[in-house]
């Protein structure tokens, strides 16, 4: 019987993990450089991101061409588009975009991270976000940014319940809804009142293309 030879043991999965850092940083540099919106436009060459970002066409170039590394952007010639990935969740006014997350990881998530030799050492964490004062700042910033996660979802609940055609309101039982952010999402398609496990009672009123309100009673 022939021996089977033991896969021979490479440093390639540590590699991938210690660069594992970049993928999110460049997405958010790009993000923050509006890199993203400004090719919703259409393909265009650096000089001309450049010029409408005000970025350096140095920086600009680099980081577009780890943005295509990463299949986030395509390259033509001299000109870079959008792929239909990017352009559906990292153009900052899609629906269900992502844009903000990585904003906000970079900024307020990863500086953290950055402490956590630190935080095993004495079991204390980074930040209290238990306390009302940076606990408000940072659940303000995260619910802002991770709605969008759950909008197709959102989206699909409302189809299913025919929010679109109601003529009375239509309540949904939102378990550990936190923010209510599926029952404001879920409002897009209509009309509608709800209750989140805390027995609050929402109500939301959405137009297409305009900021929905909520009321609280």
């Amino acid at each position: 019987m022939a021996k089977i030879e033991e896969p021979k043991v490479t440093p390639e999965r540590l590699m991938q993990f210690g660069f594992a850092y970049a993928p999110p940083l460049i997405i958010g540099a790009a993000v923050a450089n509006k890199v993203f919106d400004i090719l919703a436009g259409g393909a265009k060459n650096v000089e001309e991101v450049s010029r409408q970002t005000g970025a350096s066409v140095r920086g600009l170039r680099a980081i577009m061409n780890a943005l295509v590394g990463l299949e986030l952007l395509k390259k033509s010639g001299d000109k870079y588009a959008l792929t239909p990935e990017s352009e559906a969740f990292l153009v900052s006014n899609k629906p269900g975009t992502l844009a903000g997350f990585f904003s906000m990881n970079r900024v307020r998530l990863m500086q953290q991270w950055m402490k956590l030799d630190e935080i095993v050492h004495t079991g204390r964490p980074a930040e209290a976000r238990n306390q009302e004062g940076p606990g408000t700042e940072f659940f303000t910033a995260l619910v802002e940014n991770i709605i969008p996660m759950s909008y197709g979802s959102a989206q699909a609940l409302g189809d299913h319940l025919k929010l679109a055609d109601a003529t009375n309101e239509v309540r949904v039982l939102d378990l550990a809804s936190g923010s209510g952010k599926i029952g404001t999402r879920a409002s897009d398609r209509g009309r509608l009142g709800w209750h989140d496990s805390d027995n609050e009672t929402h109500h939301a009123k959405v137009w297409c293309g305009a900021p929905f309100q909520i009321y609280r009673r």
